[in-house]
């Protein structure tokens, strides 16, 4: 039997996104870039500056939005902009949508393979590259503490 190949790792999407771009590879990418992987909440630039100064002390707030900034520029992460919110970031990539509590503004994945296949009318003066759908609704905790 074949051996399927080894899925790779954020880090080393990293280490190839920096050396094909010529875009250095810093540690504090590098611990930015680890520390949105290791999350699925959907945190805000804050979120992540805060948890990567667990292992980093001295790393500043403009250095970890730069680092976000930068990952989103490599495509290694997506910034998740809803209306009336703080943008918030996630190291999944690939297409998906999402449900944003209008009470505590968490964000949650779903997966919905409808949503994939939306057809846009074909419009000349605009091509669409990319879409994700947010629903607005309120999460179970908030609906249970009304």
């Amino acid at each position: 039997m074949g051996r399927r190949p080894r899925e790779s790792t954020k880090a080393e999407e990293l280490e190839v996104a920096c050396r094909t771009l010529g875009v250095p590879l810093t540690i504090q990418r590098r611990v930015v870039l680890e520390t949105l992987a290791a999350r699925d909440d959907h945190p805000t630039a804050d979120d992540v500056w805060e948890a990567v100064r667990v292992r980093m002390p001295d790393v500043s707030r403009t250095t970890a939005y730069r680092a976000l900034d930068t990952l989103v520029g490599l495509g290694l992460a997506v910034k998740i902009c809803h209306p009336g919110s703080s943008a918030r970031y996630d190291a999944k990539t690939r297409r998906h949508h999402h449900l944003v509590c209008a009470h505590c503004e968490r964000v949650f994945d779903i997966d919905v393979p409808a949503l994939d296949k939306l057809a846009l009318p074909n419009d000349k003066s605009f091509e669409v590259t990319d879409y994700s759908v947010h629903f607005r609704g309120v999460c179970a905790a908030c609906k249970e503490e009304s």
